[in-house]
Order: structure tokens, then sequence, then C-alpha cells
């Protein structure tokens, strides 16, 4: 079962160079969960099921600009308990791909905050579509640490970063990598390439620590908490010369 929906490229939806961002990418993909989940049966106006994301990867392989209608499909890839696989793709005006995303997802109850296996009645009205992938894989690899770390930053969750969940929003995580990016780096294009890992939500009210580190391929920022643990790690790929 694949579903489809346009969107329009406007203003609050694109980057310094008027192309779609990679926050706003990471929007629709969630919108257009929230869409195939309501045809399902699980919306989260009636519903006390809740899909909580664990891990992202997405591809650019074109920008869409400002003032271009876009058609965005998804589809479940694999149900298995209380785990699930969705990719997403993002067509331009001419019809031509433009991004490709996959995720990983955690089905939860939101009134015993427990996870909560798909019955084999809720994971048929999905119509999952095992063959139709842009990555052949389902399940996303865990993200490390870099060896070390250059840059940190340190910021308190404000009352806009919380969402519906009374948690962090996932696409807020792209922002908060944003704090900590060295100036040359924040200064170059978006990266067409990058991972997410959400280990655990982060809450209002939480000190998180911003850390960037380097490697040869990628460039990466981990969100610690006050104790030193791991909330979530973010994977850009670095862009080729």
């Amino acid at each position: 079962m694949v579903v489809k929906e346009n969107f329009y490229v406007g203003y609050s939806d694109i980057n310094k160079e008027m192309q779609l961002s990679n926050a706003s990418i990471l929007k629709i993909f969630e919108n257009m969960a929230c869409i195939h989940g309501a045809l399902c049966g699980e919306s989260i106006k009636t519903s006390s099921i809740r899909w909580f994301l664990t891990a992202y990867e997405v591809k650019v392989l074109r920008r869409p600009e400002i003032e271009e209608r876009i058609c965005v499909h998804t589809w479940s890839r694999e149900m298995r308990g209380a785990s699930a696989c969705r990719e997403f793709a993002i067509y331009g005006e001419d019809g031509g791909l433009c991004v490709t995303g996959i995720s990983n997802w955690a089905r939860m109850n939101a009134q015993t905050q427990r996870l909560e296996r798909a019955t084999p009645d809720i994971a048929a009205k999905y119509e999952s579509e095992p063959e139709r992938t842009s990555f052949g894989k389902a399940w996303l690899e865990k993200l490390c640490e870099p060896a070390e770390y250059t840059h940190s930053r340190k910021f308190t969750v404000e009352r806009n970063y919380i969402d519906v969940n009374d948690h962090m929003n996932n696409v807020f995580y792209l922002d908060a990598a944003e704090l900590v990016l060295p100036e040359n780096v924040y200064a170059e294009e978006e990266s067409k390439s990058f991972k997410i890992m959400y280990r655990q939500a982060i809450k209002y009210g939480e000190t998180v620590d911003c850390l960037y580190g380097e490697t040869d391929t990628s460039r990466s920022v981990v969100l610690k908490d006050e104790k030193g643990a791991v909330r979530a790690i973010i994977e850009f790929e670095k862009q080729r010369v």
C-alpha cells in the first residue's frame, strides 16, 4: 500500500539556497507517516497507539526548490512485533525522484507507556511491501560516537521543542545539531545524506550537551544528557569535492 500526497515547497520549508531543507524533509515524512497511520485506524486523534522513531536514513538526489509542487510517497516495508520499517520517496514537479528515506519505528501505547505488538489484523491494514525499496535493507544499524570531539555546546530544551507526545520532536534533533556545527561547516551546502539514531526521548527542561566530531567520511553530532548518556546521534556524510 503506497500512500501519496502532494505538497507545496513554501518559504518556511527552504534553506539559504531556497531549496527544501533537511528539517523540512523530516517534517513531511512525519506527516506522511501520520496520514498512513490514520488510514489504518491508528490516528493520533482517536487511538492510544503511537509510533516512535528509532532511526532515520535520508538521501537527497536533488533538492526541490521554493514554489515547486512535489509528490510524496510512503509505504510500510515490514512490521515485526512492536517494530516497523517505513520508506519514503519525494518526487519533483518533473516526476523525477528527489529524495529517498528509510525509517525504523517502535509501537507504543501512550497510556501505559509500554511497547505493544501489532496484531496480525493491524499489520495487515498497513499492507507492507517488503520488495519495494530504495535501500535494500529494512533495519538500520546503530551509529557509533566519533573517536574524539572538537566542538561542544549546551542548550536547555524549551517548550517550542516539545510535541504532542511530551518529548522533543524528532525534527528538532537536526536543529540542535546545527547549534554546534563549526562556522565553516554550517556555511556549506546541507549534507545530501544523513542518518539519525534516537536512543532515548529528550524531555522539556533537560540540559543537553551537543558534541561535534569528524571522521574521514562523516561529521557527527552526539546529544548527551547531564549524566553523559547518549540520547541521539546525527551523522552527516561529507560532501564530495
